[in-house]
């Protein structure tokens, strides 16, 4: 039995989800869910939509037309922005005894308007983010996950006080920077990798958005860092700062890792508040216009947190929900448990 997956490969996740599905199916057929991945193909599909979108169809006309015939039984799709309800139809078309499930992993606010309407023709829907799954009774949440790679089953004594490593989008640098500021001269070892995906939009940044004209490039990489650094220097940390964007409100896929990695995690998201591994001892919620990090979070222990909940988060537990979720249409779906949202 095949699976037909259709996601970006998203800092290399997509590697680790196919990995999981090869466990479960004989064959995992995956895709990109665009054309393009350049940074020029995707300034295309969000500024010239409708000359991506005849693109995007003749590119997954094609998968689908490849695939015809390798006993597709399922069809598995993370986000799909360049998947228009067209192609969709045309792939239900091509399969029509396949599940289809959709997964986001983000929410609405942040991806295309299309994006709503696209839930209709899925048997299956979830998304990581509480509000959406509140707002939209046809969505089923389930959070995001971490990878093996971030699980610590031998901590070391940190050597790093606070980490951040992220993309430097929307407000984080700034948050980043007062944070930075408050600490200086607390004998805080705040330890800071800001990555930007491209010369082209540090550039733009510099030009065009006030908080970047202080920047300095040297503040700043332009290549990714591969999980096993990353999982490397998140061992050495004692407290870990997340930063979420403000159009979401589901745990980030670093939110999870520090939770893999029993670590502390400081974060920007109040939704964490009403999580499953929340407690005060090992989380900290800040507010992002002005936040603020004692030094008596970071100095004092962590807890352990229960194993069954770590567990919950993995990408094993992750792939078994969405694959054990029944579609609609053949059976209700299970219970969303949501967690309890805080303003």
């Amino acid at each position: 039995m095949s699976v037909l997956f259709i996601s970006s490969s998203f800092f290399g996740y997509a590697t680790h989800i196919k990995k999981e599905l090869e466990k479960r199916f004989e064959n995992v057929l995956w895709y990109e869910d665009r054309p393009s991945t350049s940074f020029l193909g995707k300034v295309k599909t969000r500024l010239l939509p409708s000359i991506a979108e005849k693109m995007a169809f003749r590119y997954f006309k094609r998968i689908a037309d490849e695939n015809r015939d390798k006993k597709v039984r399922e069809v598995f799709v993370i986000k799909g922005e360049s998947l228009s309800v067209e192609s969709i139809k045309y792939l239900r078309k091509v399969f029509p005894d396949a599940i289809f499930r959709l997964y986001f992993w983000d929410g609405y606010k942040n991806m295309p308007s299309s994006s709503f309407a696209k839930v209709d023709y899925f048997d299956v829907a979830l998304s990581f983010d509480p509000v959406d799954v509140k707002n939209d009774s046809r969505l089923k949440y389930r959070p995001l996950f971490f990878i093996r790679d971030y699980q610590n089953d031998r901590p070391v004594t940190p050597d790093i006080d606070l980490l951040f490593v992220g993309t430097a989008h929307t407000d984080r640098y700034k948050i980043v920077k007062k944070i930075d500021e408050s600490l200086a001269g607390s004998g805080v070892n705040f330890h800071k990798v800001l990555y930007c995906p491209s010369r082209i939009i540090y550039w733009a940044r510099r030009v065009f958005d006030p908080s970047f004209w202080s920047v300095k490039k040297d503040d700043f990489i332009f290549k990714p860092i591969s999980h096993k650094e990353l999982s490397g220097l998140m061992s050495r940390a004692g407290a870990i700062l997340d930063i979420e964007r403000t159009a979401q409100t589901g745990f980030t896929m670093r939110t999870l890792e520090i939770l893999g990695s029993a670590r502390k995690l400081i974060t920007t998201n109040p939704s964490v508040l009403g999580a499953s591994f929340y407690d005060p001892k090992n989380v900290l919620a800040i507010d992002r216009k002005n936040p603020a990090i004692p030094k008596d979070f970071l100095r004092s222990p962590r807890i352990d947190v229960d194993k069954a909940i770590i567990a919950y988060y993995s990408i094993a537990a992750w792939a078994d929900e969405i694959f054990g979720a029944l579609p609609k249409i053949r059976a209700k779906l299970p219970e969303q448990q949501v967690p309890t949202l805080v303003d």
